[in-house]
Parts: structure tokens; sequence; C-alpha cells
């Protein structure tokens, strides 16, 4: 019997970036996979070593980082990212209320991250902002590219959830996908309680199911997408989304065996 081996690993371990993963080795649409070392998820970079960057360069060749937390986030915490880099660093932020109180008022009354994630993406433009990262993922000369939140679970998870649904990669390896960034959140929780955060930091005191990535938060961000709006590609046209996007980022990220 042959054993098939993926020829990279997707979890890549550096000093001090938590959750930094390879989206590439997914099936996708006709036959296609989703391109090694091309593109890439995680949390934010602001404490990341001299060493990370190195290997960042030299082993990944990272052109373009996507920055999806918010301007106050990026005030208080920084970009993270030396100037001697030669990065393309874009700021999209995935967060569209000006009341810093509204985040609290969903952890209220959600009942898990699929909840959340859901309210989100319904808040008008929204669609929009993740139409725009993807229009910089379409690009090959962006590549290759990393995109990241703060922890790398969340916003980070909506979008790469959305990409791979338009590449045609299979819901149950998106959740699974989706699902890999629970080990971390130990990390994170950790790293909070020996160093607690200043005001304005990330709260302690939210509901306990923030700190999960379980399948059925993705499985019901994905399904009822679907059911409201059709499909993953319909929501994002409602938001104005270019007819050619699909296939623009199909041809930047697809490849075959």
């Amino acid at each position: 019997m042959i054993i098939m081996t993926e020829p990279y690993s997707r979890h890549i371990k550096l000093e001090n970036v938590i959750n930094f993963r390879d989206l590439g080795g997914y099936r996708a649409g006709d036959g296609r996979t989703v391109a090694w070392r091309r593109l890439f998820r995680s949390g934010d970079l602001r404490h990341a070593t001299n060493r990370d960057f190195k290997r960042l360069k030299e082993e990944i060749r990272l052109a373009t980082v996507i920055d999806l937390r918010s301007a106050e986030e990026i005030e208080r915490q920084g970009i993270g990212i030396p100037a001697a880099a030669d990065i393309k660093y874009c700021n999209i932020a995935f967060m569209t209320d000006d009341d810093p109180g509204a985040n609290a008022s969903r952890y209220d009354h959600c009942t898990n991250m699929g909840e959340f994630y859901l309210e989100m993406a319904r808040q008008k433009d929204y669609g929009k902002l993740i139409t725009e990262a993807l229009e910089v993922i379409a690009e090959p000369d962006n590549h290759p590219l990393v995109f990241h939140c703060a922890v790398g679970k969340d916003r980070t998870g909506m979008l790469a959830a959305v990409l791979l649904s338009l590449l045609g990669v299979p819901e149950k390896d998106i959740i699974e996908d989706y699902a890999l960034s629970e080990p971390y959140m130990d990390e994170l929780l950790a790293r909070l309680k020996n160093n607690p955060p200043k005001v304005g930091g990330p709260p302690m005191d939210i509901p306990e199911y923030f700190w999960k990535a379980s399948p059925e938060s993705m499985n019901l961000f994905l399904s009822t997408l679907k059911r409201e709006y059709g499909s993953i590609e319909e929501y994002l046209a409602e938001q104005g989304a270019d007819s050619s996007l699909v296939r623009r980022l199909e041809s930047a990220l697809l490849t075959r065996d």
C-alpha cells in the first residue's frame, strides 16, 4: 500500500506568532488543488521575532500581509512588521461597528461563534470588506500572502471559509481547517493569564465559547449563509463583487497535481 504524504507541513511553528498555517493542499473544483506555500492564515505578527521574519522572508518568501484588525487595535498593538522587511502591507478592517460595545452585546445573546459570525456577515457592507480582501488575494503578484486578525480564528476564519468555499473546497474540509485553530486557543489563554491585557486589551470575561473553534460553529455559518443567499458567491455578488472574482481566485491559487 502506498501512503501519500503532504509535501509541506500545514502548521508552521514560529517562535512568537501563533496559528500560522498553510492553506494549500485542499482538493478544490474540477480535480485541482489549492497550491502549497502560496496562501497562509495566522494570528497577528506583532510579537514576531527577527528569526521569525527571517523565516518568513527566506523560507516562505512572504510578499504581502493583509491585516484584518481594526484601526484601534493597530494603534494600540502595532503592526509588527519591520520597515526593512520589504513586505507589502494592507489593512482591511473586518469591523464595521462604530460602537466599541457592539461585540460585547453580541457575546451576551449568541451561544456559539457561528451565530457571532453570522451577525458580522449580515452587517451592512461586511461582504464588501471580504470582497476587498479577496481582490488582493486574487492578484498573483501579491503571493505568497498571509492574512491575519488578532488570533487567526474568527475574522481570519471567516475569510478563509469564504475563500475556500469559492474555490470549491468541500465543506467538510473547510470546517476541519477552521477547527485546527482550537488548540492554539489554549496557548493564547496561557499567554494572557501570564501577562494580563492592559486597559483596552482583549477582555477575559467573555463567554467560554469565544475561545473555541468548534466544527458546529463553522457548519452553522456556512450552511446559514448558503440558505439565506443561495451560495457564498451570491452573498458576495449582492455586495457588488465582480463576476470575474472567482475565476481569478481559481487561476491564482489552484494547481493540478
